[in-house]
This record gives structure tokens, sequence and C-alpha cells, in this order.
């Protein structure tokens, strides 16, 4: 049963909502509906593809270096 909700948002956002609601044929309605879904339910399982899921963990990343440590080997590989 469908219950009406009142939302107060910025006149900007409302807008962008309307085009995108219009852009991908859907009402505004059922996007909230959709997000509220998206939100309530296990978000994880529901965004990543089974492949993504089997692989996730197999590569594991230095912890020992820094970011722009990274960064300077991979352009010394890839430049010198």
């Amino acid at each position: 049963m469908a219950t009406k909700l009142t939302l107060t948002l910025d006149k900007e956002t409302i807008k962008i909502a309307k085009e995108y609601a219009k852009r991908n044929n859907i009402s505004l309605s059922g996007i909230v509906e959709l997000y509220f879904k998206v939100l309530s339910s296990n978000a994880r399982d529901y965004r990543i593809s089974p492949i993504t899921r089997e692989l996730s963990g197999i590569a594991s990343l230095s912890t020992t270096k820094s970011d722009k440590e990274l960064l300077e080997e991979a352009l010394n590989k890839r430049f010198l």
C-alpha cells in the first residue's frame, strides 16, 4: 500500500532530480523508494557482481610504502 511522504529539499536538488527522473523514465517517488530499498537491503551484495565478489581479496597491497613512494616507483619504472 502506497503512503504519502513529504520531503523538503533544496530547489536545485529537486530540479536535478526531476531531470534525472525524466531521462531515466522513472518517477521521483520511484527513485526515493528504490533508494530506501537499497539502503535497507544488503547493498554490498546488490552492487557487486558474482565474479567481482569471487575475485575480491586475491590481490594484496603493500601497506609499508606511502602513496607518494608507490607513485614515485611507478613513474620511475615507466619513464626511466
